[in-house]
């Protein structure tokens, strides 16, 4: 079989994306959309918090972008001195500060709900079952074919921004809902951009047919987790039946936002 044109799998990946983007946002509007007080809250901002932080590494992850940089910087900056390395260091000191940006509107509404302050050890303790899980993955698959590892997770980044989605949807009176609402759409614009933006990546760099269908297993794969550490965060049931079905394609794509 001939591969595929990097347009044809950039369009094959991001509409194979939509489903699983979908999905996660399913899972956090069934939890927004049920009555709740200020304390239910809590579980998931703190798990979010964890998740904003150790995503680029600035809690401490194996093969993160904030060690890219801080390797580089103790190196004397090697990027520098290429236009491509100039505009790589750039991206990655942009993302970290994005993703420290999005840490401290989730820990704003967790202190003030809980009217402490947000500490770190207590946040580095937070991994849940599925978050040591997907770690083992993600171990599991850098060390296995790290090239198309980097890949798909660039394609999944943040999940297709559907928990944020779900958030910004929300239509709400309630004065905690609405700061979550608000927080939800800085961060979903920040981040829907991304996985679409990282498939750009596949097109240059996927050179077979077969690692192209190794690619999108790795994606399923890692998706699909994602959908089981979304339901543990917010403390809700996903059946593998669901799962199954969203893989599948048995799910509505995300409306757009007005």
């Amino acid at each position: 079989m001939a591969l595929r044109t990097g347009q044809d799998m950039m369009s094959e990946l991001a509409a194979f994306g939509e489903r699983f983007w979908a999905g996660e946002a399913e899972v956090a509007r069934t939890f927004f959309t049920a009555p709740h007080e200020p304390q239910d809250h809590v579980p998931w901002l703190r798990h979010q918090c964890y998740r904003e932080l150790r995503g680029p590494g600035l809690l401490k992850r194996p093969h993160s972008r904030t060690d890219w940089v801080i390797e580089n910087v103790n190196n004397g900056l090697p990027a520098a001195e290429s236009r491509e390395g100039r505009a790589e260091f750039e991206r990655e000191l942009g993302q970290i500060r994005e993703e420290f940006t999005h840490f401290r509107l989730y820990a704003d509404l967790l202190e003030d709900i809980t009217g402490e302050p947000v500490l770190m050890r207590d946040i580095e303790g937070l991994a849940l079952p599925s978050d040591r899980r997907i770690e083992k993955m993600r171990d599991r698959l850098m060390t296995g074919e790290e090239h198309l590892a980097l890949l798909a997770y660039g394609v999944t980044e943040g999940g297709g921004a559907g928990i944020f989605h779900a958030a910004a949807a929300l239509e709400t009176d309630d004065p905690l809902l609405g700061r979550i609402r608000d927080a939800g759409r800085v961060i979903y614009d920040d981040e829907v951009g991304h996985g679409v933006n990282n498939a750009a990546d596949v097109a240059g760099s996927v050179t077979s047919e077969s690692d192209f269908v190794k690619l999108r297993a790795m994606i399923v794969e890692i998706c699909e987790e994602r959908l089981r550490m979304r339901a543990e965060m917010y403390g809700i049931e996903i059946s593998e039946e669901r799962i199954a079905e969203i893989t599948d394609g048995k799910i509505d794509p995300l409306a757009p936002l007005s």
